[in-house]
């Protein structure tokens, strides 16, 4: 509603009071919104135009460390997070890939960001294909890919939202028809936070595995 209230030239920025569980709207702008240690109070900032020029923000100019990547579970050390990463190949101690422990809906790989960031889409792989003779896996393994998703987002990276249609239903994002094309999925709008989760549900080959970025833009870096 914040995002259609700017469209609409009625407001520059909206907020939540949880008290009294009443919305405002203001023509003031981000500019004019003071930093408070009042958690009763949220405000709203429509960020539909905020990435004019968007990177990548797990592996891009500032990349996230390895810790800041996580998941639900991981098969074993060699299909962990460390080569979640868009573009990762095998090696010697690695598949190249996250895979997951567990085969079911209830899965995810979890990013946080080094700042609150503008999110406006995901970039995915699947598992790549060997080619190396000399790395763990089979030359030819293997053929893992998520086919569809929904994403999860958060201010605190412990309580998350979905990302959901003007209907208010989850959104389904399209993933991955073979394993090394790029699939880049768009947000319906842009959302603000600190961290992400890709939460597959569907996929080829009984298993989860997956490669990946997000992209957006540092709050920061905000060009308006």
């Amino acid at each position: 509603m914040c995002v259609l209230a700017r469209r609409k030239g009625t407001s520059n920025i909206c907020g939540y009071d949880k008290v009294s569980k009443t919305c405002f709207y203001s023509f003031d702008t981000e500019y004019d919104v003071l930093s408070t240690n009042d958690v009763t109070k949220v405000v709203l900032i429509p960020i539909e135009d905020a990435c004019r020029s968007s990177e990548n923000l797990v592996n891009g100019t500032e990349p996230v460390s390895d810790d800041q990547i996580t998941a639900s579970s991981v098969k074993n050390e060699v299909h962990d997070t460390t080569g979640s990463r868009l573009d990762s190949v095998p090696t010697n101690s690695h598949v190249g890939a996250w895979q997951a422990g567990k085969n079911d809906t209830n899965q995810y790989i979890q990013v946080r960001f080094n700042c609150p960031n503008h999110v406006i889409g995901v970039a995915m792989q699947g598992r790549p294909i060997n080619t190396d003779p000399n790395s763990i896996v089979a030359v030819g393994c293997c053929y893992e890919r998520v086919t569809a998703y929904k994403l999860h987002y958060s201010g605190d990276c412990v309580n998350f939202l979905t990302i959901r249609d003007s209907s208010g239903s989850d959104v389904i994002l399209n993933g991955n028809t073979d394993q090394e094309t790029v699939v880049t999925s768009m947000l319906p709008s842009p959302v603000t936070s600190l961290g992400v989760r890709i939460n597959p549900v569907t996929w080829f080959d009984d298993y989860i595995s997956m490669r990946f970025d997000i992209l957006g833009c540092s709050m920061n870096k905000q060009q308006h």
